[in-house]
């Protein structure tokens, strides 16, 4: 939302800038005759500052309340590329929804009352979210036509990214992307269809297919387009930005004429040609504490003048050779370092659920991975101010980017030439670090402290390997060999074992919370490690990786099953593994030798310690076969387990056992009667 503490202080336009755009949207809200329009897209290419229109928007419609007698927002939603929680449309229609009852009083009382009545409306399909919370809501109310309209912005379509479903094919990952954000066009154009007393704002790239859609025949009579570019007058805007900015750092640094023009500032206005993201960038650079600002910026207009073929192109051409400028102001000695632990983070925020952590935290922590001394991951960094929020070590690891241009930059070669980055590379490097922090865990190590960086490692290869798995990042033949050898050496069941016992009761109980549960989650996890690639001439690897992966995991869960000296595990723990456990059964109760296997005959009989976990396990949906052949066992057994109330085979026949019967010693009577188990 536009008021959430994630995007705190919200974007907005700087003073006296953009103020042409702003009244040409707000006019066409108030402008009752725009007849079908009730949609307006406003696109402009990255930097032109479309997120800082629609906060600016929000803010001056949001001021008119006491002026139109009504909040005239009706809600907001900014899409963000690098944030977990707002980089798929998962949770679109509920903020929607929750920010309609706020903003229109009478439609409270009905979004209330299908939250209470369809708790898993959250869970449910959009569309279905859409009609049931949003458009029925509207419709109970008896004279919704004559309610004043609302509007609701939307921003950074094109930064909604994720659909929620990992693809095996990088190509495949990217046409997603593109599904995704028509699904969210198409979502608005379903809200738009049912005539509610709603406008909306769109705000994007002109993405190629976001293009195309919203000027099919579904949308073109609905949309009002309007180009950021070729409205107000942009240079103007620049000017007065880079004046106000110019005169800060002079009155900052202490230095002489505070209101005088700077001999670079018209240059600088000049060179951004409007672009805005271009000046600010600038600024950013030359407000160095440690630094000269006066002659930073003549660095720039020398070097620039060197680069004359860029420097006269477009203003996104331009942006890309400052950017090769703040990276060549780096020292020398220290770029291959800078661009290691460039590739390092952008590597880490990759992972959704470590991406809240701060920039300090994640850097000390790449640098233990690394086996870097401490601090020499942010001393390279440093001089990046201008491009990276690093004044702060305390914000967030998604935001340390001022603007995604700069990692399109970073990850395009052909732009940044010797300052590209290689994200495969990041990655490859985060994963086999993590594998060398976990030879430390043995069953004889288990209950000790660790530290930090060994357990980010216990709780974060496993989604790595799985993004390898899936094709979403690649290496060669010989690094993918030489990531199974290094799992070979490990002790996989000591670490399984240890990354369940660090899960607390902190957060609620959420499947994908398991630190290993993509292991689980895949068709075959005994083939987990070996996916996708097909080593035809290494035969011997497959079957060892295989049956490494298969001991171990067994063995992790027969631990604890059966281990009188592990520590106990949270309530929340017991149930992830159990979780974990009914995954794995899965594919077990699958093969025709499965009564066999080791993990089966020990649930047959868990120790003492393992017991809470044996009641999670079949108090899931544990394999039916399973269910009955471990009933029977424990019946012929006697075991003490069937004595307790809330034992998890209520819902089985109760029977007398004999002393004969096949598998279990069941007589035939009781085969007869659990045959059908």
């Amino acid at each position: 939302m536009h008021e959430s503490d994630e995007r705190y202080p919200p974007p907005l336009c700087h003073p006296g800038t953009r103020e042409v755009v702003v009244t040409r949207i707000v006019g066409w809200y108030l402008d009752n005759n725009r007849g079908k329009k009730h949609i307006m897209w406003v696109q402009a290419p990255a930097g032109y500052g479309k997120t800082a229109v629609a906060g600016t928007v929000t803010e001056k419609l949001k001021a008119m309340k006491n002026e139109l007698g009504f909040n005239p927002v009706g809600a907001a939603f900014f899409f963000w590329r690098t944030s977990p929680e707002r980089n798929s449309p998962s949770r679109f229609i509920i903020t929607l929804a929750y920010q309609l009852a706020e903003s229109i009083p009478e439609l409270r009382p009905r979004i209330e009352a299908v939250v209470k009545s369809k708790p898993g409306i959250v869970k449910m399909a959009l569309e279905i979210q859409l009609v049931e919370l949003i458009v029925q809501s509207f419709k109970c109310l008896p004279d919704f036509n004559a309610m004043p309209n609302r509007v609701i912005i939307v921003d950074g379509i094109d930064e909604c990214i994720n659909s929620d479903r990992e693809s095996r094919v990088q190509k495949q990952y990217a046409e997603l992307q593109e599904i995704v954000q028509i699904r969210v066009l198409n979502l608005i154009h379903c809200l738009q269809s049912h005539h509610l007393p709603l406008s909306f704002l769109i705000l994007s790239r002109p993405e190629a297919w976001i293009k195309r859609h919203l000027e099919s025949s579904h949308f073109r009579e609905i949309v009002e387009p309007l180009d950021l570019r070729e409205v107000g007058d942009h240079m103007s805007d620049v000017k007065r930005y880079v004046r106000v900015e110019l005169s800060r750092i002079a009155a900052s640094h202490g230095l002489e004429g505070v209101e005088e023009e700077w001999p670079e500032e018209a240059w600088l206005v000049s060179e951004s040609d409007g672009h805005i993201l271009y000046a600010a960038t600038v600024i950013r650079h030359i407000d160095d504490p440690y630094g000269d600002p006066r002659q930073l910026l003549k660095d720039i207009v020398n070097n620039s003048a060197k680069s004359s073929p860029v420097s006269h192109s477009t203003p996104l051409l331009s942006l890309h050779e400052l950017y090769r400028q703040i990276m060549r102001s780096c020292p020398e000695r220290n770029r291959t370092l800078m661009l290691e632990v460039l590739e390092d983070a952008i590597a880490f925020r990759i992972r959704n659920i470590v991406r809240r952590l701060p920039c300090g935290k994640v850097l000390e922590l790449l640098d233990r991975l690394s086996s870097r001394s401490l601090g020499s991951g942010i001393k390279a960094l440093r001089p990046l101010h201008a491009v990276l929020r690093i004044g702060s070590m305390n914000e967030p690891m998604y935001s340390l980017f001022f603007h995604s241009s700069f990692t399109e930059f970073l990850s395009t070669p052909p732009i940044s030439m010797e300052f590209s980055v290689d994200l495969n590379r990041g990655q490859e490097r985060l994963l086999s670090n993590m594998l060398n922090c976990m030879t430390s865990i043995t069953m004889n190590t288990i209950s000790e402290q660790l530290e930090e960086h060994i357990l980010f490692s216990l709780n974060n290869w496993c989604p790595l390997w799985s993004r390898l798995s899936l094709g979403l990042f690649q290496i060669s033949r010989a690094a993918h060999i030489c990531m199974i050898e290094k799992m070979l050496a490990l002790d996989l069941s000591a670490c399984l074992i240890r990354s369940y016992l660090s899960i607390d009761d902190s957060q609620k109980r959420n499947r994908y919370h398991s630190p290993v549960w993509r292991l689980f989650s895949s068709p075959e996890p005994s083939n987990f490690l070996i996916q996708p690639m097909q080593f035809t001439e290494c035969g011997s690897i497959i079957h060892t990786a295989t049956s490494h992966t298969k001991s171990s995991v067994e063995a992790a869960f027969i631990s604890l099953l059966q281990s009188t000296e592990l520590p106990d595990g949270s309530p929340r723990a017991v149930w992830l593994i159990a979780c974990d456990c009914v995954d794995y059964l899965k594919e077990v109760v699958s093969r025709a030798d499965w009564k066999e296997n080791k993990l089966v005959q020990e649930l047959r009989s868990p120790g003492p310690r393992g017991i809470a976990l044996f009641m999670e396990i079949f108090q899931q949906y544990a394999p039916r076969d399973l269910r009955g052949y471990i009933y029977k066992s424990m019946l012929h057994d006697r075991n003490p387990i069937l004595e307790r109330e809330d034992h998890p085979f209520q819902d089985l026949p109760e029977v007398d056992v004999g002393e004969t019967g096949s598998d279990t010693g069941i007589d035939s009577k009781s085969q007869s009667l659990l045959a059908g188990l």
